[in-house]
């Protein structure tokens, strides 16, 4: 049983974490939007709002599914320690839920800025498909790293 350092692990399951929150994202927004009509922006259930779960639960899976796999590879050696823990919450269920708000939030507020500066009442299905996508990739690339140091800094 080889150790793996923290950095080359945090780098490989952030990857994974984009690539899973990046189909999970693609998968419900055919199922909320359809992939035929153009998407409107503003209202409940709308584009806009959509940016609150969407971000709420990439940021609590990206901190919750790599968190707890990371507890059990370092308590089973197979990973390093990371020297300095990130300004966190120390469990992993706070932890979650501190980001989770903040990207849930940070989707939102970006999202209809954005939109509201574009003056845009629907996005083309393709246009709206690919900003969910990228949001998705940004999220999990930013949240995966920082839930991770802060386990590996922990255990």
């Amino acid at each position: 049983m080889s150790m793996h350092t923290a950095a080359t692990y945090i780098r490989r399951e952030t990857a994974i974490s984009i690539v899973i929150n990046m189909a999970l994202t693609a998968l419900f927004f055919g199922v909320v939007f359809g992939l035929v009509r153009p998407v409107p922006v503003w209202g409940p259930g709308c584009y806009v709002f959509d940016f609150l779960p969407q971000g709420f639960m990439i940021g609590l899976m990206a901190t919750l599914v790599p968190g707890a796999l990371a507890i059990r590879a370092r308590r089973a050696g197979k990973v390093a320690r990371w020297p300095v823990a990130p300004p966190l919450p120390r469990g992993l269920w706070a932890r979650a839920l501190v980001l989770a708000s903040c990207g849930a939030a940070a989707g939102v507020a970006i999202a209809a800025g954005v939109l509201w500066l574009a003056g845009l009442d629907q996005l083309p299905v393709v246009w709206a498909l690919c900003a969910k996508l990228a949001f998705a990739a940004i999220l999990a690339a930013l949240v995966t790293p920082l839930a991770l140091k802060a386990v590996l800094a922990a255990a």
